[in-house]
């Protein structure tokens, strides 16, 4: 056999190892959950190190989330929720643990700890819609364009965004203002049309961080009746609070303290109740 031979022998065996090596690694990142769970968190850890010194910003946080559920976080400041929802929507990495998202919906569960920054970017972008306490909508852009711009980063057909983007600022009530910049909306407007944006790609489940944090009282009644329709249609979401009120209103109300969950209870008080007292 040649030396031309050889090295093209030795270049396909090593594509071959290293395909195979892929699918492995691969298969050992597919776990299989129930159908019903969207997301399960196992063991979750975070350290942050800084000037020599370990904070344990999370410790071993177990959590599960099912479809359709409506789940409340609170806990003082410096709590780890903020630390934990950055986790959950992959824009931080934790120093151990699992986070696993049932990823076709059907059971098959991917591990987003172990994925790369492409890939924490196309979950961000298909399975998990982000809500923020500021909005961070693109000042330049309508509130229609806003919401389109997942969809145009999918390269999703103009037809099919233009439907989508109607149907949604519609379901928020801003259907008469889509054509407005956010310079032009209030601030529970801005955050409805955060909401719409952040469901453009019919995601897995809504992640919130303090939603309501910058509203009055009736507009914070507002997005929370809205929080409610989307999951009495089988939207999961995942909402970070201080405001002790509106937590009662999720199925169920998860204490975060010092990194830890030390407690769990159920709540599911209708909205119209919550400002009784």
């Amino acid at each position: 056999m040649g030396v031309h031979s050889k090295k093209k022998n030795q270049i396909l065996m090593y594509e071959e190892g290293s395909r195979n090596l892929k699918e492995n690694n691969l298969k050992n990142h597919i776990y299989k959950l129930d159908s019903n769970i969207v997301l399960k968190v196992k063991n979750l850890i975070k350290i942050y190190k800084t000037n020599g010194y370990a904070v344990e910003a999370l410790k071993n946080v177990n959590l599960k989330i099912r479809k359709g559920e409506f789940i409340a976080i609170i806990g003082p400041s410096g709590s780890g929720k903020t630390t934990l929802i950055n986790a959950l929507g992959a824009l931080d990495i934790p120093t151990s643990g699992e986070i696993i998202y049932n990823i076709d919906n059907n059971g098959e569960g991917r591990d987003i700890t172990k994925m790369n920054s492409k890939e924490h970017k196309e979950m961000r972008l298909k399975k998990i819609g982000l809500i923020f306490q500021f909005y961070n909508l693109f000042p330049i852009l309508t509130a229609y364009e806003n919401v389109e711009l997942p969809m145009t980063i999918l390269k999703k057909n103009p037809v099919e965004r233009k439907k989508r983007v109607e149907e949604l600022l519609n379901l928020v009530g801003l259907g008469k203002r889509m054509h407005h910049l956010p310079s032009q909306l209030s601030g529970g407007e801005m955050q409805r049309v955060a909401i719409a944006r952040s469901l453009s790609n019919k995601p897995s489940i809504l992640i919130a961080d303090e939603p309501t944090g910058e509203l009055d009282t009736e507009t914070t009644k507002q997005i929370i009746k809205i929080f409610l329709e989307l999951k009495n249609a089988g939207q999961s979401i995942l909402m970070v609070t201080h405001n002790r009120r509106i937590a009662e209103t999720a199925d169920r109300i998860i204490t975060l303290r010092d990194g830890k969950i030390i407690n769990e209870r159920k709540g599911g008080k209708p909205l119209e109740d919550i400002w009784e007292h």
